[in-house]
Order: C-alpha cells, then structure tokens, then sequence
C-alpha cells in the first residue's frame, strides 16, 4: 500500500463499525489524520440512513478519516465524495478482472447489473479541531450472503461471482491499495471542479434516462434520471422536460 497520504492506520479484526471507530478516534485533539480504520468484521456496519451494512466474511470493510480544508473539500462538495469514492471502487473493482456493467447508483453505492457490489458512507463529524469527514467504505468481494437477510441476498452481488477469474487471497489487500492509491488524486480532481472528472462518473451513471422516484419524507418525486451536476446532486427531468436537483431522499428500489 501507498501509505504516503495515510499518516495512521488502525487495524481491528472486529469492531461493531469502522466509522463509529473513525468517529471516536478523531473526537481526540491529538488524532493524527489522514486517518485509516480497517476491520475484518463488523458486527453494527451502517449504511446511509437507517439502513444497515450487512458484513459477511469475504468483505472489505475500512473508513478513512480526513480533514476537509486540507483536500479543499469544501461543505458543497460533500455529496461528491461519494461518487469519487465510488469511481475508485469501480477501477479497484475492473483492476481486479470485474465486468464491464459496474456502474453507479446515486447516491453512493456501486451497483453490477442492479445488484449492489459497494456502499459508500460520507460522513461530516465535528471535533473541537474543525469538521472532519469520514469516508466509509464496504466492497462485497468474496462475501457470502447465505446467512444474510433475505433483501440482501436479492439485491446484492459479491465480485467473485462475476469476475472474469477467481479473486486471488490477496484480494482485500489489493483492493484497499487501488482505492486509497486512488482517492487523493480523485478528491484533488472534485476539488478542481475537474469536468474530465464528472463526465467519467457521469458515464457510469445508472440512473440515468432510467425512471427514478425519490422519497424526500413529505413527499415522492419522479422524473427520469439526467445525471449529475458539478456538486454531485442528482439531476431529475420531469414529463414537462422541466430539471429538479435532488441533493437528498432516498431513491427508491421500485421503478416510477
């Protein structure tokens, strides 16, 4: 691993999440950041929301801890993060002999033909030093879903089972290297406002001319996806041809 961005690692065989870790270890004044949190197993992983990251074996779990100004990172490009860590697990993912199909689905899970490959969890934590940002992250590698529930062994897929050769041991050491040799340079990239960038996300866009509907909690929108804008909201086009810019909710499952 390229550690000359991460000045400290902590390595747990298990911990209920990496980011409530992550969160508690930079609560210190004298955490030393850019931080890394590693786990074999997580017994309380978190998805966005309330929803829960199932953490079988075969999964690669971590959560890196930054600090925004010095990425240039920036309250209103905190949506983005999720993409950009997104598009790290994909080439991570195509590196390690993925199919062609990965793609991402707003706002923050790597998707192969529907089924969820990754989640990605950004998170914004204040510290008597200034906001920190917590970028979790779990990639189902060779996870195995038969003790999962139900929704999950519907709706996700492990990457062995679709890689064009059996994932290797060395797998999870691999993957991990290829997503953190690749987040600087891709943050670097969204703080630029860099539009080789989001025309590379917006091109793995899985919603896009695809119906979506989004739960916003008083309400339901539906429209047709239209990407992303430059701060990484989703772009929704109505019947009318009318944009509706969409920086929260929940996208739901079921197709408008």
């Amino acid at each position: 691993m390229n550690n000359s961005w991460i000045r400290e690692v902590v390595q747990r065989d298990e911990v209920e999440s990496t980011s409530d870790l992550a969160r508690a270890l930079v609560a210190d004044p004298a955490a030393v950041l850019p931080l890394l949190v590693t786990a074999r197993r997580q017994t309380r992983g978190r998805g966005r929301g309330a929803n829960a990251w199932f953490s079988g074996d075969g999964s690669l779990m971590f959560t890196v801890a930054l600090d925004p100004a010095a990425h240039r990172l920036d309250p209103a490009l905190e949506p983005a993060v999720a993409l950009a860590a997104a598009l790290a697990v994909i080439d991570a993912a195509r590196a390690l002999g993925g199919p062609a199909q990965l793609a991402i689905r707003w706002p923050n899970d790597v998707e192969i033909d529907g089924r969820k490959l990754a989640g990605i969890l950004p998170e914004r934590v204040d510290t008597p030093r200034g906001p920190r940002l917590l970028i979790g992250v779990g990639v189902n590698l060779a996870t195995r879903f038969e003790h999962a529930p139900t929704d999950v062994q519907r709706r996700a897929v492990a990457l062995d089972e679709c890689a064009k050769s059996k994932l290797e041991d060395d797998a999870p050491a691999r993957c991990l290297t290829l997503i953190l040799d690749a987040l600087p340079r891709l943050l670097d990239a969204l703080a630029d406002r860099d539009q080789t960038l989001l025309e590379r996300l917006r091109s793995l866009d899985a919603l896009r001319d695809q119906p979506v509907r989004v739960d916003l909690g008083a309400r339901i929108l539906a429209g047709v996806g239209a990407g992303f804008d430059d701060l990484g909201a989703l772009l929704l086009r109505d019947r009318d041809g009318n944009l509706a810019t969409v920086r929260g909710g929940v996208v739901l499952r079921d197709r408008a």
